[in-house]
């Protein structure tokens, strides 16, 4: 089905540019700083029977930010940490650029890392078998967070020591620690993304002094920074638990094995279309229908076995859903399916994806992936704990993450993404396939999509177009604030949900949203007359734009601006080179939106409207159809409500495509055309909106950043009040 596709036509920047992105992106989503005492005993607690940590030599520890250079740090921290982490190596990796694993165009090398011993490692820098990563840095410029002065913290109580602490920033805004704090994340993601992996561990050492940092998909909870050379067992201690504890403890997701090393892949990869050496997984589902777990195993609550290769390095960024989904191989049943994993929003008004494939079905809305099973994931960390912690009475500034539960689910059906039609006419009967499932969802089962997307459409082998991805959706009628998130793929959400951020999502705006689809990858794919520059700049400009607002991602403003004045389209696209009618159904399709961004009519109009009704006779017909279409009002009236349905959109498609008088190609199928060396956003410009595409499901998926879809603002209001009334009680 779909996976990662890299909507964005703007080049990669710089390394730096993508560090501060990173940074920029999980702002006020790091929560600290913790006692690291407590932190231990929260996340490594001592284990019954376990052995206590060796007793601690000093002096290695001391001797670490007394060498000469960045690199003699390493090569003293990696010997003052080997006597505390029995089974692990440490390795010095500073110099060893990951293999076949990179972040934004960019090869990544922590500068220390730690592996299981019996891994089975090859490479130096292997982010698919590191167990943790340290970041250090000889000096404190380098410092990524900021502790609030005890001794200034010591005079304070009440609500003077609250609203310290409330402004109070944590994260370290000079252009150093900002490159540190965004080098980090990189790290994290890569290593949360690159395995199977709930959450992950590391350490900052940055001169003197030590943090631990636990990641998951809601933010990271930042320990107070210590001088370690002044209490080396703070560290040594931490390292001896992580060593201990089971791989769970250390965030592995033990639902994923390896298939045995004796195991015969080779019929499997061939259905699945790989290579025959492929690495095979088992990949555990759960199941939410008991009757149909016990038919399938003999244990109800064992879970259903696929098998299928290690996903694609899935999103961008840390926070957030992070989707991977992939073609499976069911061994009982002997056939191909389609696994999504996810991290699926924690919030009471959002239901499993799975409940909402059987609702679908229970309405026969047409053109619906059939589920299979699914169900969240259990075990240590399935559920995120960063947001837990957001309301303690030690947590500087006013930070925020949403809750994230592991879910993983089986469709029975694999499709091909959007993006390689084998026709135009294939690619706008996907879409009117799609348009279908989106309406009688809406109009049958009362369920709103909210993140149509070209990664979201996906078309059969037989060419059936199918609208999947549910798990965003809404109930219709539910209406709430929004707030500084949004729902939906920057590039194909609606002008009107990018211009307003407090705008409710409702069903015009995914209207619009298959509009900017089909426009989309209609002239990404499409060969025109339109030369690499001009599709570069078109789709640049129109589709990637974002500018900050207020400390809000805004847009929208060309795609407002050209369907108003009717320049939606290329001025310069004259044909696509085959000579598909797809160009003039693109034109018609278009010209209905504009009225959502056309200025109303004036009270004046609105006034002569009313009394020109109260003066007509409304039970004529005639004079009912008089008055709507010479009236300004009447005209702009009918527009809008013609936009309340879908009806009109697919059926002009289907006129488009069932015309004996057009003629549609049967081998126009897609290509990757060339794009422009360069575009004309700037750097900045540039990180946002590669990493905003590079990971359309993850896009949807952050706060202060285009794509979000969580709950922050809301829940960091409630935090506050929760966190200052705990404060209180505790002082």
């Amino acid at each position: 089905m779909s996976g990662s596709t890299p909507f964005s036509v703007s080049h990669l920047p710089q390394q730096d540019d993508i560090k501060i992105m990173l940074a920029e992106e999980t702002k006020d989503r790091f929560v600290g700083p913790m006692p690291v005492q407590t932190f231990m005993d929260d996340y490594l607690p001592r284990l019954p029977g376990q052995e206590a940590c060796p007793r601690v030599d000093e002096q290695p520890f001391r001797k670490i930010p007394e060498g000469a250079s960045e690199k003699s740090f390493y090569t003293l921290l990696v010997d003052a940490m080997k006597p505390f982490t029995p089974g692990f190596e440490v390795i010095d990796t500073s110099q060893h650029p990951s293999s076949g694993v990179e972040y934004g165009g960019f090869k990544l090398r922590p500068d220390v890392a730690l592996y299981p011993e019996d891994c089975g490692r090859t490479k130096i820098t292997d982010f698919e078998l590191m167990g943790m990563f340290l970041e250090v840095k000889s000096s404190d410029k380098f410092e990524a967070f900021k502790d609030p002065p005890q001794d200034e913290l010591s005079k304070l109580s009440g609500e003077e020591r609250d609203a310290f602490l409330n402004q109070w920033q944590f994260e370290c805004d000079t252009a150093l620690g900002t490159l540190t704090r965004g080098q980090m994340i990189a790290y994290a993601l890569t290593q949360l993304g690159s395995q199977f992996r709930h959450f992950a561990f590391s350490v900052a050492i940055i001169g003197k002094h030590a943090r631990m940092i636990r990641w998951d998909r809601g933010g990271a909870v930042v320990t107070e920074r210590f001088d370690y050379t002044e209490q080396p067992g703070l560290l040594a201690d931490f390292f001896w638990r992580f060593s201990l504890a089971s791989t769970e403890g250390r965030g592995l997701d033990t639902s994923v094995t390896e298939v045995e090393a004796d195991f015969d892949g080779r019929e499997i990869c061939t259905k699945l279309k790989l290579p025959p050496s492929t690495k095979l997984f088992y990949y555990g589902v759960p199941d939410d229908d008991i009757s149909r777990a016990q038919r399938d195993n003999l244990d109800p609550t064992a879970l259903y076995c696929y098998i299928g290769p290690r996903p694609h390095f899935p999103s961008r960024s840390l926070i957030g859903r992070a989707t991977r989904s992939l073609p499976v191989y069911d061994p009982v049943k002997g056939r191909v399916v389609y696994l999504k994993d996810t991290w699926r929003i924690d919030s009471h008004d959002m239901q499993k994806e799975g409940d909402t494939y059987r609702q679908l079905h229970g309405y026969q809305v047409p053109h619906i992936a059939p589920f299979e099973r699914g169900n969240d994931i259990d075990g240590h960390g399935s559920h995120t704990v960063t947001h837990d912690y957001v309301e303690e009475s030690w947590v500087c500034g006013m930070p925020f993450a949403t809750g994230h539960i592991h879910y993983r689910m089986v469709l029975g059906v694999v499709g091909r993404e959007l993006s390689t039609f084998r026709s135009t006419h294939e690619l706008a009967s996907a879409v009117a396939d799609a348009l279908e499932a989106h309406e009688d969802a809406y109009n049958k089962a009362g369920i709103l999509h909210r993140d149509v997307s070209v990664g979201n459409l996906i078309v059969t082998d037989d060419g059936e177009g199918l609208l999947i991805d549910w798990d965003l959706c809404r109930k219709r009628g539910i209406i709430q604030k929004r707030r500084h998130d949004r729902t939906g793929t920057w590039q194909f959400m609606s002008a009107a949900l990018l211009l307003d951020p407090t705008k409710h999502q409702d069903f015009e705006d995914d209207l619009e949203s298959f509009l900017h689809v089909l426009t989309w990858t209609s002239i990404r794919y499409c060969p025109s007359n339109l030369t690499a520059q001009e599709r570069t700049v078109y789709l640049s400009s129109t589709f990637d734009e974002v500018h900050e607002k207020n400390n809000v991602f805004v847009g929208g403003e060309v795609k407002s601006g050209r369907l108003v004045k009717n320049t939606y389209l290329p001025s310069e696209l004259i044909t696509f080179s085959a000579g598909s009618p797809l160009l003039d159904l693109l034109r018609e399709i278009s010209l209905p939106f504009a009225v959502r961004y056309q200025s109303p009519p004036s009270e004046q109009d609105v006034r002569n409207f009313e009394e020109a009704r109260s003066a007509g006779d409304l039970s004529t017909p005639l004079w009912v159809n008089i008055l709507a279409n010479l009236s300004v009002v009447g005209q702009y009236n009918q527009k809008l409500e013609k936009l309340k349905s879908s009806f009109w959109f697919p059926s002009t498609i289907r006129a488009y495509l069932q015309n004996p008088d057009l003629t549609w190609p049967t081998n126009d199928k897609a290509e990757r055309l060339s794009l422009a060396a360069k575009s004309g956003a700037t750097k900045k410009q540039e990180a946002k909106n590669s990493n905003h595409i590079n990971s359309q499901d993850e896009a949807r998926a952050h706060s202060r950043f285009p794509g979000e879809s969580n709950h922050s603002a809301g829940r960091k209001s409630i935090a506050k009040d929760k966190r200052l009334a705990k404060r209180r009680k505790v002082a």
